[in-house]
């Protein structure tokens, strides 16, 4: 037992991203504990209001078959669940069958951000001092996680990050397309919806740095982060890839509907009184994601729209494909500030 149990912590420990941990920490409470359902919540902190997500949640059904369910928005959080997260305290109810279900608070930095919620056939003693131990390692590594994967300025995902988070997508679409072409007879490539990848750059960037100092461009950027958290969905990831650039990984959604989002992002920030400057503007380079697409050839695409964008106005919001189309840039130009290492 003792043995099992600290290879379960070690292995909850080599986990290098938090989504793999979260699949640790529940097969562990599984595997100790013997919940019937075990689900992972979190505070998405979107707007002024409390958004909270289903982040992972595993269910056993007759048994010995288990069931796993992937990231949902919850349109209807249960009372229990915003009392522990408001209270920052375990939770029990237990229905008339013996059935116990427990809400647990996840903190970051002495701040709530999710709770773990497991249904059991009753807790031992020892099983609630597992439980309770399972969660505080998860905590605890949870905070180096996010350490190593979170722009320090920001708190947005950072560069390093960037490369498994889009293998991820990319194989979560090469599996999708497989199982739509097993009931598409016609097997027809279908692009009405896909993921995109924007490149945002800040126009004239340094021109803020030199005339009102880091400080200043500093805030401008921390403001910058805020209202793409605001106006972006909480499915949608954002980077800082550094100094003033951004990359944002957006769900599956058609052309149509992306290009209006960021139209009208691109007015919400023309509108934004940033500090110390009048009129701020970005530019953005987007590119479709296919699911045999190699990631930094996806960073390429945008970087080069991006660069067009840049080169003939600024300001703008330019579509690697419509601009491949109508031949205003080289599939072989190698002009790029991609660093590739």
């Amino acid at each position: 037992m003792e043995e099992n149990l600290l290879n379960s912590v070690i292995k909850i420990t080599k986990n290098r991203d938090v989504d793999s941990l979260e699949y640790s920490l529940i097969s562990t409470i599984q595997e100790f504990v013997g919940c019937t359902e075990i689900v992972v919540y979190k505070d998405l902190n979107v707007h002024t209001d409390l958004t909270i997500e289903r982040s992972i949640s595993l269910k056993v059904i007759n048994g010995n078959q288990f069931e796993w369910a992937q990231r949902k928005v919850v349109d209807s959080p249960e009372p229990e669940l915003l009392s522990c997260l408001r209270s920052a305290c375990i939770i029990t109810v237990q229905s008339t069958d013996g059935m116990e279900k427990r809400w647990l608070p996840i903190s970051l930095q002495d701040k709530q951000i999710g709770a773990i919620a497991v249904v059991c056939k009753g807790l031992k003693s020892a099983d609630q001092v597992l439980l309770n131990a399972f969660c505080r390692i998860y905590e605890n590594y949870l905070f180096i996680l996010h350490e190593n994967e979170r722009d320090q300025l920001t708190g947005l995902l950072n560069r390093q990050t960037f490369d498994k988070k889009i293998k991820q997508l990319i194989e979560k679409q090469v599996i999708k397309q497989h199982k739509t072409a097993k009931m598409d007879n016609n097997r027809k490539r279908r692009f009405s919806s896909t993921s995109w990848l924007a490149m945002l750059d800040i126009d004239h960037f340094k021109k803020i740095n030199d005339s009102f100092g880091h400080v200043c461009g500093d805030e401008v950027l921390l403001l910058l982060a805020q209202k793409m958290r605001y106006f972006l969905r909480s499915t949608d990831l954002i980077f800082r890839f550094g100094g003033e650039e951004f990359v944002i990984v957006f769900e599956p959604t058609s052309f149509e509907s992306i290009e209006k989002k960021m139209n009208e992002f691109m007015e919400m920030i023309r509108e934004t009184h940033f500090p110390f400057v009048a009129n701020m503007t970005v530019s953005i380079g987007m590119c479709r994601i296919s699911p045999y697409d190699f990631p930094i050839n996806v960073l390429e695409n945008a970087d080069k729209a991006l660069y067009y964008a840049k080169e003939n106005g600024r300001n703008r919001l330019c579509f690697y494909e419509q601009l491949m189309e109508n031949n205003l840039i080289d599939s072989n130009d190698k002009s790029t500030d991609i660093d590739l290492f």
